[in-house]
């Protein structure tokens, strides 16, 4: 998708414009709090496009567990379920 980029890069935009409008510029109580919600909309949206592309890492692979068969981390050696030993 084309709109990777561009959507960091407006999103970096809109952060900078909120540090600086706290920082430097002085603005007021409303206008700090609109860049704000300005700033966690723009994230949320590029979470949810990352997620539309299953762009999202998965950090852990996962098994089932031959005891109780449920899945559970495949770096232990013991399900988080039942404690028996993965092997």
């Amino acid at each position: 998708m084309r709109l990777k980029w561009p959507v960091y890069v407006f999103t970096a935009g809109i952060f900078f414009l909120f540090a600086m409008g706290v920082q430097f510029i002085s603005l007021g109580k409303t206008a700090i709090v609109g860049l704000f919600l300005i700033l966690t909309t723009l994230y949320a949206w590029v979470a949810w496009i990352m997620v539309k592309q299953n762009a999202v890492l998965e950090l852990h692979a996962y098994r089932t567990c031959s005891s109780c068969g449920k899945l559970t981390p495949a770096q232990g050696d013991y399900c988080m379920v039942c404690g028996q030993p993965v092997g």
